[in-house]
């Protein structure tokens, strides 16, 4: 049941979750579970930026592979998706509608996937209106040098881990931050 704060809010279309957005009182809002929220209180911020700022565009995947923040939020998302695997069923097609699903409830924008090949465990995904790289523009009031959705990455990371029953890895070529009209994410 709903509390009744929160159903004040729906009634005066000051919540809402859609279109990979979740709003409250007119700003955008990220859900994560408690397991990755606790992973990320331990992770030394200035590092995991020092990592990212020395990283140039083409090593960018050096530097997510030893992100803090990467690893322990694809970990948390690979044992949060067998969890809801085993309550839902897993079967490809059903997995990737629950999994585009899940992202969106999660706040973070709207996943598109573009590509995707079992056979090679890759894909693509397109991440439209992402939530951090909106954040990064409106706190910074420029274009980033380099992507910035490291949380994104690991979210995603974990999710086809999990639909490819293999460890893989995602980096951030496009990121909304820098200029890009989309962020896109390439995972093998």
């Amino acid at each position: 049941m709903l509390s009744q704060f929160l159903q004040k809010l729906l009634f005066v279309d000051q919540f809402g979750i859609a279109d990979g957005k979740i709003t409250l009182l007119g700003h955008r809002q990220i859900m994560l579970h408690a397991s990755a929220l606790l992973e990320l209180q331990e992770i030394d911020e200035s590092m995991i930026y020092n990592i990212v700022k020395k990283s140039s565009f083409n090593n960018i995947n050096g530097a997510v592979e030893h992100a803090k923040v990467y690893k322990r939020i694809k970990n948390v998302i690979v044992n949060e998706l067998a969890q809801i695997g085993q309550k839902i069923g897993r079967n490809d097609e059903g997995a990737i509608k629950t999994l585009e699903s899940f992202f969106d409830i999660y706040g973070l924008g709207m996943m598109k996937i573009v590509n995707l090949d079992n056979q090679k465990n890759e894909a693509s995904v397109e991440i439209k209106d992402s939530t951090i790289a909106g954040e990064w523009i409106e706190k910074n009031h420029k274009k980033s040098r380099s992507s910035v959705c490291t949380l994104t990455a690991g979210v995603l990371a974990g999710m086809f881990s999990y639909i490819f029953g293999k460890d893989v890895d995602c980096v951030e070529e496009k990121c909304r931050a820098k200029g890009n009209d989309y962020c896109l994410f390439e995972i093998a």
